[in-house]
């Protein structure tokens, strides 16, 4: 039997230690979350429910929209339209849709909350908003299934919308694939860290 390659296991950068020598993965800032830098100039931005947003163009003239908080001059915003951020807004700026979340698998609502609220007994609850709206379409096609270490699916983008192409979003842990008809973010299970 060969033997194993020990470079194969090594870490390039040191773990993040506490003053007791424990791994503290609160301590790698590394894994903290980049900076979110705007598509447009924060002083002359357009804004919807005093937030700036993301905007993709739909054919009709209607946008789809993510709001986000620049900073804290912000408005803060109840937790129901906080983790639910997303909208697409007509030419006069009604709302056609807010999305609606479909996470079953993944996110534990009720214990997200409870944490949150351990933490902080002040506060609403746990606010994971939905951020980094792409900028293209896309349609994912499934390969056939050649194995585990295959892909299984293929992703077509586009620069035009048209019906069953989808749209890209993520929240601080997890990739969702957004509908632009139905207003439907879906989980997709694939973890953004």
């Amino acid at each position: 039997m060969s033997e194993l390659n020990r470079s194969w296991f090594s870490n390039s950068r040191a773990l993040p230690l506490d003053e007791n020598g424990r791994v503290d993965f609160s301590l790698d800032k590394k894994n903290e979350p980049q900076e979110y830098i705007p598509r447009v100039d924060p002083k002359t931005a357009e804004r919807f429910m005093g937030r700036m947003f993301d905007s993709v163009q739909m054919p009709n003239g209607d946008r789809i929209i993510a709001l986000y908080r620049w900073d804290d001059t912000d408005p803060d915003l109840p937790l129901q339209i906080e983790n639910h951020n997303v909208f697409r807004i007509d030419k006069n700026k009604n709302i056609v849709w807010q999305v609606r979340r479909s996470e079953e698998r993944y996110v534990n609502w009720d214990s997200r909350h409870k944490h949150a609220k351990e933490d902080d007994p002040n506060c609403e609850g746990y606010r994971d908003p939905l951020r980094n709206l792409s900028e293209n379409f896309f349609e994912i096609t499934p390969l056939p299934d050649k194995g585990f270490f295959h892909p299984k699916f293929k992703t077509t983008y586009f620069d035009e919308y048209a019906p069953g192409r989808l749209l890209g979003l993520n929240t601080k842990w997890w990739a969702y694939d957004l509908d632009p008809e139905t207003g439907v973010a879906t989980c997709t299970g694939i973890q953004v860290k």
